[in-house]
């Protein structure tokens, strides 16, 4: 299972014990995915679901209310009528609070776990400006090289909306341009000199170099990674 649908706990909502093998089988995905070093998109997906069930958990109380009542008995003086709910709390909301009971101290401990793995390969990642960087530094390249190969990447950067969804609050795009051998004559400072020659729409771009020890997966980590860090270094 490689995706779990957003309403998965309304689907065969009333069978708990397949609720929890749809659980189990979306985290060990999600597990091995981290294992390997890959935490986009499943980190922000976890997420994503812990804060819905968290949500369906505290707004069970609305949901039961708006379920149709019927008179359950009159007490008085004064008088005063009951209604109950024609929906079983046995037969309904009790499995529900199974299937979340299961569910969300797994969804955080996985969370917290990816979190985790999210903060430490950033703490090991260097990001740095090659050259000097222009006042508005919202555009321009970014350097991927890892320290232990020849080979880097280069991309091109923009920043643009502002989101509470992104990592480090931008919208940054990114756009593969090239792959690039760095040597001792062809450094980081030459390869951004050779960039502003032969794309002059760009004569003072802001250039960074995100450099890492290890090789990490770099559509699902190190992008995602580049993003929340040069939306930090242009605030």
């Amino acid at each position: 299972m490689k995706k779990l649908q957003p309403d998965w706990f309304t689907q065969n909502w009333l069978d708990a014990e397949y609720q929890k093998y749809v659980v189990l089988a979306y985290l060990q995905a999600v597990q091995q995915n981290f294992v390997e070093h890959k935490l986009w998109p499943d980190l922000p997906e976890l997420r994503s679901h812990y804060d819905a069930g968290i949500r369906f958990s505290r707004g069970k109380g609305t949901l039961n209310a708006a379920f149709p009542k019927r008179v359950s008995r009159v007490t008085g003086p004064p008088p005063r009528i009951e209604y109950k709910s024609e929906v079983t709390e046995s037969a309904l909301m009790a499995e529900m609070d199974a299937i979340m009971d299961f569910a969300l101290p797994r969804f955080q401990a996985m969370l917290t776990e990816g979190q985790q793995r999210w903060a430490d390969i950033a703490q090991s990642l260097t990001l740095a400006p090659v050259g000097l960087l222009p006042l508005r530094p919202e555009e321009g390249y970014l350097f991927l090289h890892a320290s232990n190969q020849a080979e880097m990447q280069v991309y091109y950067f923009c920043m643009t909306l502002y989101s509470d969804q992104e990592p480090g609050g931008r919208l940054i795009q990114l756009r593969f341009i090239e792959a690039v051998r760095k040597s001792l004559a062809n450094t980081f400072e030459n390869i951004k000199l050779d960039l502003i020659r032969r794309h002059r729409h760009m004569p003072n771009p802001a250039t960074f170099m995100l450099e890492s020890k290890k090789v990490y997966p770099v559509q699902e980590t190190l992008l995602p990674i580049a993003r929340q860090l040069l939306a930090q270094a242009a605030a």
